[in-house]
């Protein structure tokens, strides 16, 4: 498979029609404009509504090369539309991020996907996908964890010993695995964990385990290795993991080498899709399921957006504040809200900088937009939005490539 490096925007796409379940192992090939080979290609698939969410694995047929991807979409009618967010393995070579559409074709004896890929930078190519079946049956693997904590959630880690907080990120697999990223923005930098999860629905309890470091910015130092059990809760807005957790320093006995605790508090926020307002390029495109404003945003500056939190206000007019939560170490951001820009070049210190907006939607958007990392890696910082009945704060994340988002609402009662 060709190799790339770039920027690609994620879209989720929207087609009219009834959704499909797509829950599952798909396996076949992938082909390329160009080349004689084709290269293998296998789907892990968990829908949840019509939103589909999994990891892929595209391999060269001989074993000579593979990358493993997070990948993310929707099922509509007859349709699977699918993205490959990010790759996840190896480190240094990069591969194609392909953007997909299949068709589902349920008429043959096994279910089959099938249809073409682009992807920036790369020559664009066909994919035919089978869905595999348990051995000794002739039926499809059931649908099994069709559970609401699958994909990514986002919020912050505090820790008893410290007075400051970790922007924290979890990942959610639908096999039990996953993986955690850590930032600080003292002298750790960043690292990302992997992990293993498990869910009990009865008690809408989530039990998670660091169990080794996949990677780090800065070799020498010593993250802790955490455990813990969160709590479930999905509101209107967002689906939320909280709880209390601990630890022990890497390469240390559990017992003689034990953290500081502290809470834990992830995020994945809910889009209304009344609200996914972009107009497709085309008339005969399907309609990106994402607000105007991020699309806006995405296409001019050539970054992907995360929302990572929600909050919600009482007030039209408040008050957005903005500092350096760790160690200053010279992050220059720009903040922008509803795609105006409402804070420029703005160097990040202790200091709290601020300004006061109008929110002139129900659902609003702010983006914060790094023009550089610092020198610590990317560019963290917190954020607070006061209403005049209370002050919320938030630690968002932005580096180079993708832009920290907060979507704020008007509160109301219904």
């Amino acid at each position: 498979m060709a190799k790339a490096h770039f920027t690609i925007s994620f879209l989720f796409l929207v087609i009219l029609g009834h959704a499909q379940s797509v829950t599952g192992e798909w396996e076949g090939e992938v082909t390329q404009t160009g080349k004689e080979v084709s290269f293998r290609y296998t789907l892990s698939l968990t829908q949840t509504d019509n939103k589909v969410y999994g990891t892929a694995t595209s391999s060269n047929n001989d074993g000579s090369g593979a990358a493993k991807f997070e990948v993310g979409g929707i099922v509509e009618g007859q349709q699977v539309i699918l993205q490959e967010v990010l790759q996840l393995e190896p480190e240094n070579a990069r591969w194609c991020l392909k953007h997909i559409r299949l068709q589902i074709d349920k008429t043959q004896p096994s279910p089959t996907l099938s249809g073409n890929w682009e992807a920036q930078g790369c020559k664009p190519g066909t994919m035919k996908l089978v869905r595999s079946l348990p051995v000794g049956s002739g039926q499809p693997k059931p649908e099994v964890n069709q559970l609401p904590i699958i994909g990514r959630y986002s919020g912050h880690l505090s820790q008893a010993d410290r007075d400051y907080g970790f922007y924290f990120e979890m990942k959610f697999e639908p096999n039990g695995t996953g993986t955690s990223q850590i930032t600080s923005d003292g002298e750790g930098g960043n690292a990302t964990h992997r992990l293993h999860w498990t869910f009990d629905e009865a008690a809408q309890r989530l039990d998670f385990e660091e169990t080794d470091i996949l990677e780090e910015s800065v070799p020498s130092w010593r993250w802790c290795m955490k455990s813990g059990s969160l709590f479930f809760k999905k509101e209107k807005n967002r689906r939320s993991l909280t709880g209390n957790w601990q630890g022990y320093i890497e390469d240390t006995d559990p017992k003689a080498g034990a953290c500081a605790p502290g809470k834990l508090y992830v995020e994945q926020p809910i889009m209304d899709q009344n609200e996914n307002a972009l107009t497709p390029a085309k008339l005969d495109e399907p309609i990106p399921a994402k607000p105007a404003e991020i699309g806006q945003y995405e296409k001019k500056s050539q970054r992907n957006v995360d929302v990572e939190r929600v909050l919600e206000v009482k007030s039209k007019t408040v008050r957005i504040r903005v500092w350096d939560n760790g160690t200053v170490d010279g992050d220059v951001l720009s903040l922008f809200l509803n795609g105006d820009l409402i804070i420029k070049n703005y160097r990040v210190t202790r200091q709290k900088y601020e300004t006061i907006v109008k929110l002139d939607k129900p659902t609003n958007f702010i983006i914060l937009h790094a023009l550089n990392v610092g020198s610590i890696s990317p560019n963290t910082v917190a954020v607070s939005v006061d209403d005049g009945f209370g002050e919320q704060v938030v630690i968002i994340s932005s580096n180079l490539k993708n832009s920290g988002a907060i979507m704020v609402r008007e509160f109301t009662v219904k």
